[in-house]
């Protein structure tokens, strides 16, 4: 059934002198905002405010099937914007009613603004979410749809929509310069015209843009439904594309009597399974390279989730494996890598709006650290940055209306556990370790950089 109206929830807003709120025991998470409606990436701005990109409730226009949502249908509204709290308090919503897509009735899962970062001058790039096949967004890109091949497993799964039945979103699947003060945007990249024409990892035509990141003149995007990473310069100029590999698993991690949808996994020889990588965050390293977290397609196994860094010789390595569901990673002054888990289990069977979440750092010398444990207050997490007063920020509870929120981790009890057997990944943590001076230096924006093209499967 399809909402005939509806009102977002208010969004209430509080620092830690007027409503800190204590999660249990362990960590102490400081709620910094509330009612966020599908809370995705979170930033600060030059002038010290947070921002927090709210992808909306979708509505009640035309749908979709998602692969995002196993094929349930997601549907079109202008639910979705950006939300600013000021260092001084001041609260607003900035570009309101902006386009959105979500399941109904629920509003869960939704796309449309996904995040904002700034340039070292203080401008605002805004990145906008899809999760679809991206001939379904507009007319324009229905009729690019209709020149270019589609794989036939997808076909069956989820095809493309009739003309008349087109999503009239065209603001999503893009990377704009955007103005904060007047909400004016110039188009630097469109992701769903890419992924038609150019289908980077060769497998499902599908775009899903999800976190973003600047770093000297370039942004840095990774796609979530298109399995891969992008280098864009921010004046539009010139554009690379890297696909991030499969993920190769055995078949004895699939859930006993799963059923599988026609075409979804790859059967591979000798008892392995091939799934889809879903990278989800991307952050530059202490040692320049570009590193990479995936979340898993489906059907999303506990402790399969890979790190990937990608180094001057342009080849993507599996850096650190045995993590779960990776929404988004970064790294602090010290050189430690920060891992948020959107759940510590797999999503499969399980309520996606309350999983519980965590927080890992990665030291240098390979030492993983759980600084929030599941169960401690992060569940369905979904993005992660540092603040200027040096603080990890999260958005907790990124999925469903109104539930989302940012939280400032503000004290630690830290359970150190050993290191998954990665060769690559102590190897590689060994040469940030050898480079940690570099993370001493300021902080870009998010931390990201060198990202190329023509990558090998590993």
């Amino acid at each position: 059934m399809k909402l005939k109206s509806f009102a977002l929830t208010s969004v209430t807003f509080c620092f830690a002198a007027i409503c800190g709120t204590p999660s249990v025991q362990a960590a102490t998470l400081t709620t910094i905002v509330d009612g966020v409606s599908n809370a995705r990436g979170v930033s600060f701005g030059p002038d010290g405010s947070l921002y927090v990109a709210e992808p909306g409730i979708g509505g009640n226009g035309n749908c979709q099937p998602s692969p995002s949502t196993l094929f349930q249908p997601i549907c079109a509204g202008n639910t979705s914007s950006l939300v600013k709290v000021s260092a001084d308090g001041t609260k607003q919503r900035l570009l309101n009613n902006f386009e959105s897509l979500a399941e109904q009735p629920t509003g869960n899962q939704g796309a449309g603004i996904e995040d904002v970062q700034f340039d070292s001058k203080g401008n605002a790039y805004l990145l906008t979410g899809y999760a679809g096949y991206p001939g379904n967004r507009d007319l324009e890109t229905f009729k690019l749809g209709t020149q270019s091949p589609i794989p036939q497993n997808q076909l069956g799964s989820f095809p493309p929509s009739t003309a008349d039945k087109v999503l009239n979103s065209p603001l999503l699947a893009q990377l704009y310069k955007v103005d904060l003060k007047t909400g004016a945007l110039n188009s630097i990249f469109d992701f769903a015209k890419y992924e038609i024409t150019k289908n980077p990892d060769k497998g499902d035509v599908v775009t899903n843009p999800y976190d973003l990141t600047i770093n000297g003149d370039s942004a840095y995007v990774v796609d979530g439904g298109g399995n891969a990473a992008y280098k864009i310069k921010l004046d539009g100029s010139k554009s690379e594309a890297i696909a991030i590999p499969k993920n190769v698993i055995s078949d004895s991690d699939l859930p006993p009597g799963l059923q599988l949808p026609p075409g979804l996994l790859e059967q591979l020889p000798g008892g392995k399974t091939a799934i889809q990588a879903v990278p989800t965050g991307g952050t530059i390293g202490p040692d320049g390279a570009l590193y990479v977290g995936e979340y898993t397609g489906f059907p999303y196994p506990a402790g399969k989730s890979r790190i990937f860094r990608i180094g001057d010789d342009l080849k993507p390595e599996v850096f650190l494996d045995g993590f779960t569901h990776i929404t988004d990673l970064t790294f602090d002054k010290k050189g430690n890598l920060l891992v948020l888990q959107f759940s510590d289990k797999s999503q499969l069977g399980g309520d996606i709006t309350d999983l519980p979440g965590s927080l890992i750092e990665v030291a240098p010398d390979g030492t993983r650290t759980t600084l929030v444990a599941a169960g401690q207050g992060l569940d369905s997490a979904d993005g992660i940055t540092i603040g200027p007063d040096g603080k990890i920020y999260i958005t907790n509870q990124g999925v469903g209306k109104g539930r989302g929120e940012v939280v400032r981790v503000d004290g630690i009890v830290a359970e150190k556990v050993p290191e998954p057997g990665s060769v690559v990944g102590l190897l590689a943590l060994a040469g940030v370790g050898a480079t940690a001076a570099f993370a001493k230096r300021k902080r870009p924006e998010k931390s990201d950089e060198e990202l190329l093209v023509n990558a090998e499967t590993v």
